[in-house]
């Protein structure tokens, strides 16, 4: 039976996403998961993620795909929380087509990267899901927004390592949220919240975007000159840092209605 899941985690212990084939392998969520499966079934079961986060990058609503045996009435969901470390949680699970793959049928993905910007305290409970990046001009940040929408090469947005090819990808959204402040803290520079749904992404790129966006809002880069850095299609032509992992989590991904598994709540709005 394809199963699948819908996952949140936290990935501030973890070496991504993606198994890694070493002597002594570091833990990551694909391996946290098929270990959990192991336990189920007794047997090897291997998960496939719509896409593969980097160490300490977060997930609201990752998506992954795997075979199981067919078991009428067993609740993967329970079975699988209750094995699962508390940092990985399984939101959903169900039946899917057989076809289904995670990666493939994935027609967006929507990353969300957090700004701290107050210099004074960053609260406990956030400091492992922002970057304490402190002041940024958020007008400046969002003028820089236009430049990266629609579709375009972003290989100025790329790091080296890529296993990808090509660097053309559709960005339909981009936008940049002031959040409420946090309760029971003194009064503070909102958070920043970055949002960006695409067709699919490359390697670091929203940390790379986040990386440019702040240094237009530290004054170091001119809204206006975003687009010729894009154009450059050339990672060493921006004067930008990317951005810190924890910032960052895979926040949706969506699919066509033909795709959809019985009974899924989420809503598709139209890969990496």
């Amino acid at each position: 039976m394809r199963l699948k899941l819908l996952l949140a985690y936290d990935g501030t212990g973890f070496s991504g996403w993606q198994v890694q084939e070493k002597p002594a392998p570091p833990p990551t969520v694909q391996g946290t998961l098929e270990a959990a499966l192991a336990r189920l079934t007794g047997g090897q079961v291997r998960v496939f993620g719509s896409g593969r986060t980097d160490a300490g990058v977060h997930a609201h609503g990752q998506v992954a795909h795997c075979d199981v045996p067919e078991r009428p009435g067993f609740d993967w969901r329970h079975a699988l929380n209750a094995v699962l470390p508390p940092p990985v949680r399984v939101l959903a699970a169900e039946a899917a087509a057989p076809g289904f793959d995670a990666r493939r049928d994935a027609l967006s993905k929507t990353y969300v990267y957090q700004f701290w910007r107050e210099p004074r305290f960053v609260p406990p409970t956030l400091a492992p899901f922002v970057w304490s990046s402190g002041p940024l001009d958020e007008a400046a940040m969002r003028a820089a927004l236009p430049a990266f929408l629609g579709e375009r090469d972003f290989a100025s947005l790329r790091n080296a390592g890529s296993e990808t090819r090509g660097s053309v990808r559709r960005i339909f959204a981009a936008t940049l949220t002031a959040l409420p402040p946090q309760e029971f803290y003194p009064p503070h520079v909102p958070l920043l919240r970055l949002s960006v749904t695409a067709s699919g992404f490359l390697k670091q790129m929203v940390r790379n975007m986040a990386g440019l966006l702040a240094a237009c809002g530290r004054g170091k880069i001119s809204p206006d000159a975003v687009p010729g850095l894009l154009a450059a299609r050339d990672r060493a032509a921006v004067p930008a840092a990317t951005a810190p992992p924890q910032g960052l989590a895979l926040a949706r991904v969506d699919y066509g209605p033909a795709t959809r598994g019985a009974g899924e709540a989420l809503a598709a709005r139209g890969s990496r």
